[in-house]
């Protein structure tokens, strides 16, 4: 092996050829854990209690099956995206001890081996509707401009300070941030309307990442197409978690030269189906593998819930993907 897996994966990211078939379990992913922006970090699961009030003030459930945390939509804090300064305090960062958090925390990370990222679950966007229903939401978007143009830019900065002491303490390759511009039937809002809204924002986020010497990744586990290829341009270096209501195959022809495309990728709905067989699987992943590589792609099992299956995936990808690579996936 002339390279190791994390020069590997980050050939991945710097939308170079890598050697050998990278997978997901090349990246070490620090996580995030509780909704109130003032973390601990564990790995690799989600916990909590049932009910977390997050530093805004925002009330969540934690869900034990899908180990993660969900806004409580019977009481959202903000009742008036006019007057969204009256219901929430921004937290004070510079008031928590971040030394001894993470000095506490003493995480082993894998330098050598693996590509380090950390993840920001919640976004600026994300923010928005973790606090405000849906429908004042997306209906303010349309009536109270000037307020959620004011909202997102101070939780962008927020974000910004935020983001520099993960960078400083963790020092990672990658920084995620999630914001999930759609569902699986098309986006939230109309792309004008995210260009004046949430787009000089969100470019403040990632300029901000990039001139620390980190690389941005965009998460977006919805519907995104028609705002990827200007994401990239704005300088993120991959995209994250390309659903497959994206068509994967037409993101490829479109601007795979232009933004890595980092897990998912797979019809991950179809292959937890209870009907779908372990030959339809392996098809599947040979089908996408031929269509995806070379290239800089990432295909993921996060998604598929059934473990059994998520083995078939693997075990297919080592047996046929190797192929499009100069050099066989170290073992």
């Amino acid at each position: 092996m002339s390279i190791t897996t994390r020069e590997n994966m980050l050939r991945v990211y710097q939308l170079q050829e890598p050697d050998f078939l990278p997978m997901a379990e090349d990246i070490q992913t620090i996580r995030t854990v509780g909704q109130g922006l003032i973390f601990s970090i564990k790995e690799p699961k989600w916990i909590g209690g049932m009910d977390e009030i997050d530093f805004f003030g925002q009330n969540w459930k934690f869900d034990p099956k899908t180990e993660a945390y969900n806004p409580d939509a019977s009481n959202y804090i903000i009742k008036d995206v006019a007057e969204w300064q009256n219901y929430i305090t921004i937290p004070d960062l510079d008031a928590v001890d971040w030394k001894a958090r993470f000095d506490a925390e003493n995480l082993q990370l894998d330098r050598e081996n693996k590509l380090i990222l950390v993840r920001d679950p919640i976004g600026t966007w994300e923010r928005a509707f973790s606090m405000i229903h849906t429908e004042e939401l997306l209906s303010g978007l349309l009536i109270e401009p000037e307020a959620m143009y004011d909202f997102l830019g101070t939780i962008a900065d927020h974000k910004i300070k935020l983001h520099n002491i993960y960078i400083d303490y963790y020092k990672p390759d990658v920084l995620t941030f999630h914001e999930d511009y759609g569902a699986a039937g098309g986006l939230f809002m109309s792309p004008t309307t995210w260009r004046e809204l949430v787009k000089p924002h969100l470019q403040r986020v990632i300029d901000n990442v990039r001139s620390k010497g980190v690389m941005y990744e965009h998460h977006c586990c919805g519907y995104m197409v028609p705002l990827v290829e200007e994401i990239a341009e704005m300088g993120a270096s991959s995209w994250d978690f390309v659903h497959y209501c994206n068509d994967p195959v037409a993101c490829k022809k479109a601007f795979g030269n232009k933004i890595a495309m980092v897990e998912g990728i797979l019809d991950s709905w179809t292959m937890d189906s209870p009907n779908t067989t372990e030959e339809y699987i392996r098809e599947h992943v040979r089908d996408m593998a031929a269509k995806m590589f070379p290239g800089n792609v990432v295909f993921s099992t996060a998604m598929i819930e059934h473990p059994e299956r998520t083995q078939i995936v693997n075990d297919e990808l080592l047996k046929s993907a190797q192929q499009y690579f100069k050099e066989n996936r170290p073992v």
